[in-house]
């Protein structure tokens, strides 16, 4: 009885003695650092969709003869064959001096040629990846390859970037990953050919997730336990900022070239602001810079009007560095794998992998929808914003864990029961996935905020980054189930779906609950976080 009873009173004072409750976890000093989070969340947000509109599905055909003045429409319905608009057209017999067409479309002998150039449809975009370097018929895959770069930046992003952020600090590379951002996509503008587009794109993609990542850690170390939930909430605002100037970019421009220099505009005004961020006095801890720490607290203390002793700060930061002696000196996904971490790395990948999984596969079976592109993205965007504001508001009275596997099992639900719900009942089979997609973007906002609060200080970037990554392999992954619906039933995708999501629902509880709680620092504290909410 007596060791419960000191249990629960270790963890009060767990509770009531944050680090950054000392200089006020809430106030000036967290607001301009703030400001300049949220300007690292847009670009993040821009890029991961913009091939959306950089290289939409775009009307083509075999381009007319140099200098001919035969009509479009003539065109077609002469020299195309009927089965084959886009990549074929009838041989030439000869071209006259006036540029008439002279060829015979029912001649045996005649047949067909590919195409070796196109004309597009310029009625909706003037110019796109797609018409740029002619990424259609037998090229159309390289789309696809131009997606997987920028996947494979968010992996580059995910690991190494993690790694050095925990290394080195979390402020250097914002910095570091901005700049690079800010370069590739100057080099995107200028590719004059496809692979150079694409390597620019992946390191466009690192770049801006690196230091989204970044600055998402150094966001949940320099505010109090209590206020992570408000703060969340604004990150995930400026990240659909980003997506939500998507449509309205590609609508008023036009032009992927155009596109690409507007999305890079608040990488720059980031490069201009980033210096006012400050480095977490808790990765100055964990490193035994103690010195730093100090001036940092005192900085943020005076800033937020708060008039506390140097000697009170001295002996609690001496205190985190006591208890940060015993934890590894090497920073590396291994360390995931001690025992008292062991079961929430696991849990946690499962988790990202079943959500990304779940989240992009509900979207690609919901998101072709007739109508107006521009319109259609926007209305997609938006659903995700009230399900994000949600998640967070009730995570910071209801705790981590049970909104985490409702919302979960909510989205495993919905794609179980969408095929039984008759065709008649049309609006209900579509609200229904949109459901899912509501609860399933709640998923990623809790996870968002839950993943870092988890892991100690040392390993903070490198534990959400590994879940990050382990999420980018199962999106890759998602389009392809739905091949299964053409190979053996429409229900097979969603019965995955469903299952995957269910069971990582109930994985969730395996989970420590961290509401409340100050972030661990040490192994040792990450590892003494109750699953029960005290």
């Amino acid at each position: 009885m007596s060791h419960d009873a000191e249990r629960e009173g270790s963890e009060t004072s767990h509770k009531q003695k944050d680090l950054m409750d000392l200089v006020k976890g809430n106030g000036p000093w967290q607001w301009l650092a703030f400001s300049v989070i949220l300007v690292c969340n847009i670009p993040d947000g821009g890029y991961n969709m913009s091939l959306t509109f950089m290289a939409p599905n775009v009307d083509h055909w075999c381009a007319r003869p140099p200098d001919s003045n035969i009509s479009v429409k003539e065109w077609k319905e002469t020299a195309l064959p009927s089965n084959d608009t886009q990549c074929s057209r009838y041989g030439f017999n000869n071209i006259s001096a006036s540029s008439d067409l002279s060829f015979d479309n029912t001649s045996a002998n005649t047949g067909t040629a590919t195409c070796d150039s196109w004309e597009y449809d310029d009625s909706t975009y003037t110019s796109t990846i797609v018409s740029q370097w002619n990424l259609v018929c037998d090229r159309e895959w390289l789309i696809s390859v131009s997606n997987y770069m920028f996947i494979a930046g968010s992996l580059l992003s995910s690991t190494l970037f993690a790694y050095l952020t925990d290394k080195f600090g979390r402020k250097p590379l914002v910095c570091a990953c901005n700049v690079l951002a800010i370069a590739s996509g100057i080099c995107c503008i200028f590719s004059n050919s496809f692979p150079m587009f694409a390597a620019s794109r992946l390191l466009a993609s690192a770049g801006v997730t690196g230091a989204n990542q970044a600055a998402a850690t150094l966001m949940v170390e320099i505010v109090s336990p209590k206020y992570r939930p408000p703060y969340t909430i604004g990150r995930s605002l400026a990240w659909h900022v980003g997506l939500l100037q998507l449509p309205l970019i590609a609508w008023w421009l036009k032009s992927w070239i155009w596109m690409e220099a507007v999305l890079i505009l608040p990488s720059i005004l980031l490069l201009s602001c980033w210096w006012l961020l400050p480095e977490s006095p808790r990765w100055f801890i964990a490193r035994g810079k103690t010195e730093d720490a100090l001036k940092i607290l005192s900085e943020a203390a005076k800033a937020n009007g708060m008039e506390i002793s140097g000697i009170k700060l001295e002996e609690k930061v001496a205190e985190l560095k006591e208890s940060t002696e015993d934890d590894p000196a090497r920073v590396n996904v291994l360390q995931l794998f001690r025992p008292e971490l062991r079961l929430r790395t696991l849990t946690l990948w499962y988790i990202w992998s079943a959500t990304s999984f779940v989240y992009f596969g509900i979207s690609y079976n919901t998101n072709e929808l007739s109508g107006d592109p521009f319109v259609n993205f926007t209305a997609y965007a938006l659903i995700e914003i009230p399900a994000c504001v949600l998640a967070q508001s009730v995570i910071q009275y209801r705790g981590r864990r049970a909104p985490l596997a409702i919302t979960m099992a909510c989205a495993g639900a919905t794609s179980l029961l969408v095929h039984l719900i008759p065709e008649e009942f049309g609006w209900l089979r579509t609200s229904v996935p949109l459901f899912g997609k509501f609860c399933i973007t709640a998923t990623f906002s809790i996870l968002g905020l839950f993943t870092p609060e988890v892991f100690p200080t040392v390993l903070r970037s490198i534990g959400y980054g590994s879940a990050s990554a382990i999420s980018t392999f199962a999106a890759i992954l998602a389009p392809f189930v739905r091949e299964l619906e053409h190979a053996h039933h429409p229900v097979f995708p969603q019965i995955i779906f469903g299952m995957l999501s269910i069971t990582g629902g109930g994985l969730a509880l395996l989970l420590p609950e961290t509401t409340d709680r100050s972030i661990p620092d040490t192994v040792k504290e990450a590892s003494e976080i109750p699953r029960r909410r005290t």
